[in-house]
């Protein structure tokens, strides 16, 4: 099954050390072994965070954050989501109809790329689970 993967998702299977990296991981290299949806901000975001010292003591390199990521994004079935005029159409009513602000607009932004492409979001997120018509899952 492909699906659009959210960043914390990346980054718990990344690093050993989270709390959900078990699961992350076995995901990824389980039902997602053969790819998976990506979009420029869970690519940015997988490698701002973990390289950031001020989020994980000792930080993932630069190079093997990009490393990880070509590894991943060079699967067969993985693939970009980019904007389109359906997705933003679905971004602005999502953000509308939940008075949506802060963190929710870019959360909002992978829910219309999901819903827009017909596919699963995968995401330890829970708030995913209440927006109709889109399937998330927690890994």
């Amino acid at each position: 099954m492909s699906a659009l993967v959210d960043v914390c998702v990346l980054v718990a299977a990344h690093r050993p050390n989270h709390p959900h990296h078990a699961a992350c991981l076995a995901v990824l290299d389980g039902a997602l072994m053969q790819g998976f949806a990506w979009c420029a901000h869970t690519r940015n975001g997988f490698v701002r965070l973990v390289t950031h010292e001020r989020v994980f003591p000792n930080p993932t390199p630069l190079a093997v954050a990009l490393a990880t990521w070509e590894s991943w994004i060079a699967r067969p079935e993985s693939r970009p989501l980019l904007d389109s005029a359906d997705a933003d159409r679905r971004w602005a009513e999502l953000c509308a109809s939940r008075g949506a602000r802060g963190n929710e607009v870019y959360d909002l932004h992978l829910a219309a790329l999901a819903l827009s492409a017909g596919l699963p979001l995968c995401s330890l997120d829970q708030d995913f689970q209440r927006i109709p018509g889109l399937h998330s899952y927690a890994p």
